[in-house]
């Protein structure tokens, strides 16, 4: 039989990762229901399965996805971009292989590039502003975070940092930039005109909303459920975009050679000395 593997495809950047992993592409359209026959030929015998980044994208399709994980069985290997812990764990007991590529240091450190150049384009496109000459604040100073201050910065945005570490505090302002505490976030939120979060906890609530103008642009792009007070948000009329996953929208191609260069590292130990043609099924959402 020949070997293959499934690909669920939400946006472009999984359709290149199957086209750049070199296998046939068989698409099938999830919008109607999966049969049970598809089911065993493809799921049940397929040795690896790769999930959407970030796998939350997935909830779109919440009864069709329990089937197919139902047709899982152990021994196959699952990838994926930020898995919720319940899966993994989920994953685990079945003895199913789990591999998060987020949690890749070399795959973290290149989608952290492109996931700043993709909020670049989404301040662009949403913002009456420019960016030069600008006041920018970004909540937290992790690899995402840095990377945008970074462009920012050299497109002429003034762009303070947000940290609750003073560590991470001292790094940002030797890097150039202005860093507080987060207990001065209301006061640095009046005169931004763009707040862009990547804490995956509740950071930015009413004190802070209260002090933004009208036109100031919110950009989420911490893991759901993300940092934003949405009702405080609502009250204020303060717009906030939820941005998970900006690399399946923006930099397709070259975020697609980054997950499957990772993908190649993890299964060339497997391929190595097999002649089977490798088989990828391509799920159309």
């Amino acid at each position: 039989m020949e070997r293959h593997s499934i690909n669920l495809v939400m946006d472009q950047r999984q359709k290149y990762l199957g086209e750049q992993l070199g296998s046939k592409v068989i698409l099938v359209p999830l919008k109607e229901a999966v049969s049970e026959e598809f089911l065993k030929e493809t799921v049940e015998t397929a040795e690896s399965i790769f999930l959407p980044t970030p796998v939350n994208k997935l909830e779109k399709i919440h009864g069709e996805f329990e089937k197919l994980k139902l047709s899982l069985r152990k021994g196959q290997t699952v990838f994926g971009g930020k898995i919720p812990e319940e899966l993994m764990n989920w994953l685990e007991e079945r003895g199913i292989s789990c591999c998060d590529l987020m949690e890749e240091e070399e795959v973290a450190a290149a989608n952290a590039k492109v996931t700043a150049e993709a909020t670049i384009c989404e301040i662009l496109q949403r913002s009456p502003y420019s960016i030069e000459g600008q006041k920018f604040v970004i909540t937290g100073y992790g690899r995402c975070a840095r990377e945008l201050a970074i462009r920012l910065g050299a497109l002429g945005g003034k762009v303070t940092i947000l940290a609750r570490r003073s560590e991470v505090r001292k790094q940002a302002k030797k890097e150039g930039f202005c860093a507080v505490d987060f207990a001065y976030a209301p006061e640095e939120a009046y005169g931004a005109r763009t707040f862009i979060n990547t804490v995956p906890a509740l950071v930015l609530g009413e004190p802070v909303f209260a002090e933004m103008h009208r036109d100031t642009l919110v950009i989420d792009l911490a893991s759901v459920p993300g940092g934003c007070d949405l009702k405080a948000a609502e009250k204020h009329q303060i717009p906030v975009v939820k941005a998970q996953g900006l690399p399946g929208i923006y930099t397709t191609k070259t975020s697609a050679a980054i997950l499957a260069a990772a993908i190649r590292s993890k299964t060339v130990s497997q391929e190595n000395g097999k002649k089977e043609k490798s088989w990828i099924f391509q799920i159309v959402i």
